[in-house]
């Protein structure tokens, strides 16, 4: 786009922080599930589904909300992306990251290099309450993980909060960052640096201008530029609906070209900064007025959509600022938010009190201090500078374990033998827990025992526990001595201490807890053990299945090694299912290998007494504990729940295609005779008729390409078989209505959906065109008069159309690929 004239420029920059805190169980580095996010798994997938992900196609509708066309926001918002939250779109959807990565690059190529993603601080810690160490570290960290992500040094770095002081500006600036964003109440004073005009103009009550970027002279003489979003904007983006409609936000940006300032013929800069959610999460289709106005903006012959990094670029900066230190934009005392009873909070309840967050931060810096000190010790004597090698790990979070042998290389001071490797990697993660545990969000709102402040707790438990194992003295009592200081507005929850107590300490997962786990799931569903269950690797050494008889037994010998840290644990365990989801398993330490088979030979004599004399003799293991279902990691407990659940529907649901046959006649002769069927039996015959369609789709859904199937589109034989197969698969959903039964078909429709979307996946990934089985997809799909609800579709579909738009395809292909944009509601096509 051709740069305006600098005396009639005028640009517009909207800003997205997106990041949620990291909500793995540290033990166990997954996700547990939140069941205040339901129907999702946890807050993580639920705001993807509706902020992340939807931003990245976001749709463009007409009036009957056809889509037209789909948009990626971030080729024109300003965005970072927490570190953290990046690690998890990595590993559960890395499509998001990917578009991320493409719309920096392709923002860059629209400006003249300058990509729209920033930085941001690693773990989203309130930097000025944070020591000049980990400021340094933070700030490299957040670096090397733009850097690993992007393939760019990053330009701009959002501070977590917009919080700031005059020493975080200068860690900033002597990383290279350029510049960063502040809320206009953050700017203390500002002066034009040369000119007529340089005295400086107080600003306290936030009226800096703000279309202009301004320099900031560090203390230690460094340079970094400041961008004062207007708060009008944010605020109207954030809280008063702004994102209702594109013409509303599109009024607002243009209103603000009014400001006197913007008048005064100086290039002007209409920016805003908000929290990414907004644009789908906090308002639902905010994505949706975020593209349309951006359609519209790009079109726009006197606006230029522009990023922050591109405008320092274009226009010299010809004002400085200072700064009013320790603010935040989400606190009007400073940053109180974060450390004392200030009274800032979420409004969910607005009788409670904070006056739990100063003992809060004095029980973490109690425990940071004290660690800092046994980090520095231990470490000290293998590395040759343990904090600069805090530093560098970073690269061994991005990369793995390849990366772990190169990292020792670099810093120990000697060869290593495996146990001191080991204690560097316990101290390496007892320092990303200790940081981990300041992540804002648990301060941020109303109570010690909210589900944030948890997560920040048992990060720093598991620091805690970490220090212990590599030789420090427990710290635990005295972090809980201090958390007692802590009041819960729950009656029911005391103190913080209490809450660590019951709420964060049950979280705890050992090499025992895995262990028992994977034993159970080896015996209940007859399948061999796992060999890896999060950040845990498995390695079976024995594995016996004792006996079925008084009850199914299995037992064995597992080492349970945590990748992380190559802290390696031998367990011994016997397991017993009593049916349905009743299994007990005793778990103990394996010292000696020799005592194995001793302990067989027992089980077995027991097992012959009975029952009873069986589960004396698992009470009777020494040294051992004993698990039930519920003390095993959630997905695995869940798994064998669904599983053998699903065991006991195939059963039911046999047995009621069976009596369906035996009663076919007497059942039909009551519909004739007008008699309605019982709901049961409607329900039954629902069931039946959708499993009789599963079947006949079974040989097609499982068909990797209809080409080599029974279904070929060409050739007479071809022909007649397909349109056999489409006509009982017509008269089969004919059936349901002809029984008076509803015909909605949820499982086949899960399992046409996701064919679709497969096969429109493998489409993309081909190198030619191959759209036989989709097409079948789509014909089975209008049989079963289906339409396709599913936002992968409609995503997939206009790849693929814009591939297709100068093919030569078929006159039935054609016919297909038209039926698919009607059925996913989309108008590519038109």
């Amino acid at each position: 786009m051709t740069a305006k004239p600098q005396g009639a420029w005028r640009g517009v920059c909207l800003h997205g922080h997106f990041y949620q805190p990291p909500r793995e169980n540290p033990w166990l580095n997954a996700v547990a599930r939140e069941p205040s996010a339901d129907p999702d798994h946890d807050w993580n997938r639920r705001i993807t589904n509706e902020c992340y992900r939807a931003n990245a196609a976001a749709r463009l509708v007409d009036h009957e909300n056809r889509i037209l066309a789909l948009r990626n926001n971030y080729e024109w918002l300003s965005f970072d992306f927490g570190p953290t939250l990046m690690a998890w779109l990595e590993k559960h959807d890395p499509w998001v990251m990917q578009r991320l990565v493409e719309a920096d690059r392709r923002s860059a190529k629209r400006l003249a290099g300058r990509g729209n993603a920033l930085a941001q601080a690693y773990h989203h810690i309130i930097l000025p309450l944070a020591n000049r160490r980990d400021k340094e570290t933070q700030v490299y960290w957040g670096i090397a993980e733009f850097r690993h992500r992007y393939g760019r040094n990053p330009e701009g770095m959002w501070l977590p909060e917009t919080a700031v002081d005059h020493e975080t500006l200068t860690v900033l600036a002597e990383a290279g960052i350029r510049f960063t964003i502040l809320a206009p109440h953050q700017a203390a004073r500002w002066r034009f640096v040369e000119g007529e005009s340089t005295v400086w103009r107080d600003v306290r009550d936030g009226a800096i201008p703000y279309g202009r970027a301004y320099r900031y002279q560090c203390p230690n003489g460094k340079w970094i530029h400041l961008f004062f979003y207007n708060a009008d904007i944010a605020r109207g983006i954030a809280f008063e609906r702004l994102l209702e409609h594109s013409s509303r936000l599109l009024s607002a940006l243009r209103a603000a070209f009014a400001d006197s300032n913007a008048l005064s013929g100086e290039p002007w800069l209409v920016h805003a900064a908000t929290d990414g959610e907004s644009y789908g999460h906090h308002f639902k289709f905010g994505d949706m007025a975020l593209a349309a106005a951006f359609q519209v903006l790009e079109k726009e012959a006197t606006i230029e959509l522009m990023n922050y990094a591109a405008f320092l670029d274009r226009f010299p900066v010809k004002a400085e600022v200072e700064i009013v230190p320790e603010t935040a934009w989400s606190c009007a005392h400073g940053v109180g938010r974060w450390r004392t009873d200030c009274g800032c909070q979420s409004g969910a309840h607005p009788e409670w009190h904070q006056k739990w967050r100063e003992p809060l931060r004095e029980a973490l810096d109690t425990v940071r201090d004290a660690m800092a000190l046994h980090f520095e010790k231990q470490a000290a004597a293998m590395l040759r500078d343990p904090w600069a090698a805090r530093n560098d790990y970073i690269h061994v979070l991005l990369k793995g374990t390849a990366e772990k042998e190169p990292f020792f290389q670099r810093h120990q001071l000697k060869p290593l033998g495996p146990d001191e490797r080991r204690q560097v990697l316990e101290l390496m993660e007892m320092q990303r827990e200790a940081m981990a545990m300041y992540t804002s969000c648990g301060w941020f709102f109303d109570d010690v025992s909210g589900l944030e402040t948890q997560m920040i707790l048992a990060h720093a438990c598991r620091a805690m526990e970490l220090a212990r194992l590599t030789g420090a003295s427990p710290l635990e009592e005295i972090f809980l001595r201090i958390l007692e200081k802590a009041p819960s507005n729950l009656p029911e929850m005391g103190h913080g201490a209490h809450v660590v107590r019951r709420l964060v300490m049950p979280k705890r997962i050992s090499a025992f807890n895995v262990c028992a786990g994977v034993a159970m799931e080896s015996l209940a569903l007859k399948a061999p053990s796992r060999e890896r269950l999060h950040v845990f690797r498995l390695r079976p050494l024995q594995e016996r299945f004792l006996c079925e008889y008084p009850v199914p037994c299995q037992v064995g010998i597992i080492d349970v090694e945590d990748a992380r840290t190559e802290r390696n644990t031998r367990c011994a365990y016997a397991v017993v299912h009593f049916g349905g989801l009743d299994l007990r398993v005793s778990v103990k330490p394996m010292k000696d290998e020799a005592a194995f088979d001793p302990l067989v030979r027992n089980l077995q004599t027991c097992a012959v007494e009975g029952v009873a004399s069986l589960l004396r003799c698992l009470d009777d293991m020494s040294e051992a504990e004993a698990y039930s279902l519920k003390d095993v990691p959630e997905d695995v407990r869940m798994g064998i729940a669904y599983r053998l659940a699903e065991d006991q529907l195939h059963f039911y649901t046999e047995f009621q295609k069976r009596f369906f046959s035996a009663h076919q006649a007497l059942l039909w002769s009551l519909r004739e005779w007008g008699i309605a069927l019982p709901p049961d039996i409607k329900d039954s015959v629902r069931r039946i008729v959708e499993r009789q369609i599963l079947d006949v789709l079974k040989p097609v859904l499982k068909e990797e390409n209809a080409r080599e199937g029974h279904f070929r589109e060409n050739g007479a034989e071809g022909t007649f078989r397909r349109q056999t197969f489409l006509a009982r698969l017509e008269f089969l959903h004919t059936a349901l209505a002809s029984w008076g039964v509803p015909q909605d078909l949820p499982e086949v429709h899960r399992a046409l959906t996701k064919a679709v979307r497969t096969e429109l996946r493998r489409i993309l990934e081909s190198q030619g065109v191959p759209l036989e089985k989709l097409c079948l997809l789509v014909d089975i799909a209008q049989a079963l008069r289906m339409g396709f609800k599913d936002w992968w579709i409609p995503t997939l579909w206009w790849e693929l159309s814009k591939r297709l738009h100068h093919s030569d395809l078929s006159s039935h292909q054609r016919s297909c690929l038209r039926s698919l944009d009607v059925l996913s509601s989309c108008a590519f096509l038109s």
